[in-house]
Formats: structure tokens, C-alpha cells, sequence
């Protein structure tokens, strides 16, 4: 009898059972960590914002400013007060011009960020602010400790940190 090469039926069942095993199990945790990778994104975006403005105001020896962007009547791009951070930020000189410096657009998602409108930081790189400043950023797919929150202390310092997402009602 001849012999060949190949996989016999029962041997390709089996192999596809165990693929099919793995990508069950698999799956669940894959969309758990695209979601912690989503959260931590937009949160290391708002951070280099942040940074950013702040180096900015230490390297320019005058006060620096990040808030949402908004919109006027004119199409021209403002601070658009706390209802605007979905619209996405920029960085601007806090002086008579308003120099834009950087923006950045909305991350992707449905979620809700919390926070002031505008965040200055003066020549030292301190906030004008004498107490800590905080933001929050929730996916609505928040599950676990996915919430951030992000704290500036007066000194400009910024911390991130894990939360509990807010549980729905």
C-alpha cells in the first residue's frame, strides 16, 4: 500500500476543536485589553498635552494655557469651555494674541472626560491654581479599573491613576 502525506479527517477535526477552544477563550480578553489600551491612550494624550504646555510656559518665561476646543460662530477655533473636551484640546500663549502652539484632535470612542476648561501654567511651570487640578476619562465600555484620572498638583507635577468605572444604573 502506498503511503502519503497529509492530515486525516479526524486529525483536522481535532486541530480545528483546540483553534476553536483558544479563539473563545481568547477573544474576551482581547477586547478587555484593546479597551485598557483605548483608555490609556487618550489618557497619555491629554498628559502630553499637558506637559506639553507646561514646558512651554517654563521655555517661554510666560504663562501657557491648554483648554477644549470649541467653535464660534465664525468657525474660529476657541476654548470651549468643560463641555467641549470630546472636541478635542489645544495649547495656546496666554497673552493678548493667543498664539496657538498645538491642538489635538478628539480621541476615538464614546466616553466622557471631566475637567476645567482651561489649565495655565505661569513661567515657573505652577499651575494659577492653589489647588490640585483633576480630570476623569470613562469609556462607556469601562469595565474593572479602566477609569483614569489624572491629578495636577499646583507645582504643574502631573500623576495618573486607575479607578473603578462608575457603575451603571
Amino acid at each position: 500500500m502506498k503511503k502519503t502525506d497529509g492530515f486525516t479527517l479526524i486529525e483536522l477535526i481535532v486541530t480545528l476543536v483546540v483553534a476553536a477552544i483558544i479563539i473563545v477563550v481568547g477573544i474576551p480578553g482581547m477586547s478587555v485589553l484593546m479597551a485598557n489600551n483605548q483608555a490609556a491612550a487618550h489618557t497619555d494624550s491629554l498628559v502630553t498635552a499637558l506637559s506639553f504646555a507646561r514646558s512651554e510656559s517654563v521655555k517661554r518665561g510666560i504663562n501657557v494655557s491648554i483648554c477644549a476646543t470649541g467653535t464660534d460662530e465664525e468657525g474660529n477655533i476657541i476654548c470651549g469651555g468643560a463641555d467641549g473636551w470630546p472636541n478635542g484640546w489645544f495649547v495656546f500663549v496666554d497673552t493678548g494674541d493667543k498664539e496657538q502652539l498645538r491642538s489635538w484632535p478628539p480621541p476615538p470612542g464614546d466616553y466622557n472626560m471631566e475637567g476645567p476648561a482651561l489649565v495655565s501654567f505661569n513661567s515657573s511651570g505652577a499651575t494659577q491654581s492653589s489647588d490640585p487640578i483633576a480630570f476623569t476619562i470613562e469609556y462607556s465600555h469601562c469595565t474593572g479599573n479602566q477609569k483614569r484620572s489624572i491629578t495636577i498638583e499646583p507645582a504643574g507635577h502631573t500623576s495618573v491613576t486607575k479607578e473603578p468605572c462608575t457603575p451603571d444604573e
